[in-house]
């Protein structure tokens, strides 16, 4: 296929929504995310009022959503009824498919201030807690305010309620972590039986707390060897507590693989709503004004004009997105369906990045598909930088 084949991009209404809530309890040294603490009742109520006028007057006619996603932030820092109102909002503006996923974020610490049988029985179906450890002295380090046995109630209380859908997210690399303690973490994660675990890397991310604690030498976390045995002790034990690793941080038990975040490695669209939410229709990128006062008086002011940050990525780049996020699943890149999708020879056109990754082990082609080498799932960032 050649490279001059005309290439435009045609926009698809997304079957898949995000809903940003930007407030935290206490915002952890290690986030770079859009959210924020300190807010009172009254402004988290105004709040879920601009939130609702934007998914309304946003309203289209198509396809049923198949995946909602509440993230942030804290979503559980509003009430039961908060979060019920905004999901009630989505059905009547886009409509929610009779098998679609519907997940909420939540601290352990927050559950027993919500309603799960309410939140279940209005169409939330699968809860995402953010645990990330079960050492008490590691959580204290990367500033969660829950107790390991928070977690554990957590995940007993939501089942006993209805929503047996859960997963947790759970880190490494993190201060004062070692290997030992790590494998601990794992344990007490696997003894809970649940259907889907998420396992990250720390990210240093610039402007954070933690990153400046570290350029002032107040913070040091595990080096790149030990934090590789962790990730190796991760994907090991988790398989052989029956967990398929389905992407680079995720692994689930049967059918429990995340369909909302299976629309972002595809590079799919979804729609993005509240406080910076990011959007995606295929041609445009659009992010929402950050700020969640001046989002809620823009809104409730009759103005929905919100964008903060718009673009559109040109074929290359978009191909490039495609790839890495490809990548990031273990079955790898289809030349042949991203061929098919741009207009152009993939194959052809990443040659010298295909060859630069094989040579350096990181990547395995094999026909029309391209793959992480079980060393590449190690470097997998110098594996995608290749495509940019």
């Amino acid at each position: 296929m050649s490279q001059s084949i005309h290439w435009k991009p045609v926009r698809k209404r997304p079957e898949a929504a995000y809903v940003h809530i930007p407030f935290c309890a206490k915002k952890c040294g290690y986030c770079d995310f859009n959210a924020y603490s300190g807010y009172k009742d009254t402004t988290k109520r105004r709040y879920v009022a601009a939130l609702c006028e934007e998914i309304k007057c946003k309203a289209e006619a198509g396809p049923p959503l198949s995946s909602i996603f509440f993230g942030g932030g804290t979503p559980t820092q509003l009430a039961s009824r908060e979060l019920i109102e905004i999901l009630q909002t989505l059905e009547q503006s886009f409509g929610i498919s009779k098998d679609a996923e519907v997940t909420v974020e939540a601290n352990p610490n927050d559950a027993k201030e919500h309603d799960w049988a309410a939140l279940a029985g209005a169409g939330f179906n699968r809860v995402s807690f953010g645990v990330q450890s079960f050492n008490p002295s590691v959580l204290k380090m990367i500033d969660r305010t829950h107790a390991p046995d928070d977690a554990i109630d957590a995940v007993e209380l939501v089942r006993a309620q209805g929503l047996t859908n859960v997963s947790v997210d759970l880190m490494f690399g993190l201060p004062r972590q070692t290997l030992s303690d790590w494998k601990r973490t794992l344990a007490a994660a696997y003894a809970l039986d649940l259907p889907h675990l998420s396992i990250y890397g720390l990210i240093l991310e610039e402007k954070t707390p933690f990153w400046g604690r570290i350029q002032r030498g107040r913070l040091s976390l595990p080096g790149d060897v030990a934090q590789a045995e962790m990730l190796r002790l991760a994907m090991d034990l988790s398989a052989a507590a029956g967990y398929g690793r389905y992407e680079l941080s995720n692994y689930a038990k049967g059918n429990f693989q995340s369909k909302h975040n299976k629309v972002y490695w595809a590079n799919e669209p979804y729609f993005g709503f509240g406080a910076g939410a990011v959007g995606y229709d295929n041609v445009s990128r659009v992010t929402n004004i950050s700020r969640p006062r001046l989002y809620i008086d823009v809104i409730l002011s009759g103005d929905i004009k919100i964008t903060e940050n718009a673009e559109m990525p040109d074929r290359l780049e978009s191909l490039g997105e495609s790839m890495m996020l490809g990548l990031r699943l273990p079955g790898g890149v289809s030349f042949e369906l991203l061929s098919e999708r741009y207009g152009m020879d993939v194959q052809a056109h990443f040659r010298a990045a295909l060859d630069a990754g094989t040579e350096a082990g990181l990547l395995s082609v094999n026909g029309s598909q391209v793959r992480l080498t079980d060393h590449g799932v190690f470097f997998a960032s110098d594996a995608m930088i290749l495509f940019l």
